[in-house]
């Protein structure tokens, strides 16, 4: 009588970790526990009779039967993956999980979403708000948003997108009395800015040869919709830190009252983990990449 095969996810588990020599890393490749892949594993070696991994300190090693096991079923996993992709060519794409700050999900992603299903209609695109970057150890986030200047540790980071930081305000407030003629005429109006980070507004005075003055009052929102939003509703002259106010002056509600500008170190970051190889996290990654360039011609 043949010898019965061992499960399907106990040999993925176990060529995924042999790949990596991380459970930790084969776990978040194959969307599953770093438990459950140690599990699985131990259960292809008491299948199988022999010890495939030396557990160490610091991750794994293989064993000379684990090594000789990996070489062999890799080209039968590589036939399998292959006959799947010939048979379902449009189920490749597989669920992605996008973590990005409100503003930037509302003013800039929301807009092109239907863009990129069009596109990709096999990836499942799954989104999330965070406040700051998330914890490389969060299992539920397979790439990311965030500015500032990094590094931030667990996660490569690539430049999305650079900052312009400018005074904008409504077209009335502009025009009316006091009015906004001269950048010495901030002080006579609120300054519209952001909870966090705080000091843009400070910068921005000191790159346009302004002294320091006391505004008439300074409020700060939690995020930039908020920011945009109060400032086209004329409650006063808001900085505007990237290309996320471009509808607002596309569409009249903002204006920008002087030329001056300054592009600060932040920017935004598209975080992704060093080891990902998914197919499908590629295409947002790229995706991304090329929509956040296109918008900033």
């Amino acid at each position: 009588m043949p010898a019965r095969l061992p499960p399907l996810g106990a040999i993925e588990a176990f060529a995924a970790a042999a790949r990596t020599l991380s459970f930790t890393d084969a776990a978040r490749e194959l969307n599953l526990t770093a438990s459950a892949v140690s599990r699985r594993v131990a259960h292809l070696e008491h299948t199988l009779g022999v010890a495939l991994f030396h557990r160490v300190t610091r991750g794994l090693r293989l064993t000379t039967a684990g090594e000789a096991y990996a070489a062999s079923i890799a080209p039968a996993l590589e036939q399998l993956r292959a006959a799947g992709a010939s048979l379902a060519p449009a189920a490749r794409g597989g669920t992605v999980r996008l973590a990005a700050l409100p503003s930037f999900t509302a003013l800039w992603l929301f807009p092109r979403l239907t863009a990129f299903e069009a596109a990709h209609p096999a990836v499942d695109l799954r989104l999330t708000t965070i406040a700051r970057a998330p914890d490389a150890t969060r299992e539920d986030v397979d790439l990311a948003i965030a500015v500032g200047t990094g590094p931030w540790r667990g996660w490569m980071s690539e430049r999305l997108m650079a900052m312009r930081c400018r005074p904008v305000c409504a077209p009335a407030l502009r025009d009316g009395k006091p009015g906004l003629r001269t950048p010495a005429d901030l002080e006579h109006h609120t300054l519209l800015g952001v909870s966090q980070p705080r000091g843009f507004w400070r910068r921005w005075c000191r790159e346009a040869g302004l002294p320091p003055f006391p505004p008439r009052r300074h409020l700060r929102f939690d995020g930039l919709h908020l920011l945009y939003e109060a400032a086209a509703s004329g409650l006063g002259v808001a900085l505007a830190f990237d290309d996320l106010v471009a509808p607002y002056l596309a569409d009249g509600r903002l204006v920008e009252p002087f030329a001056h500008s300054f592009v600060p170190d932040e920017a935004y970051y598209l975080l992704a983990r060093p080891r990902e190889r998914r197919r499908s996290v590629r295409l947002v990654r790229d995706w991304l990449m090329r929509a956040t360039h296109a918008s900033m011609r």
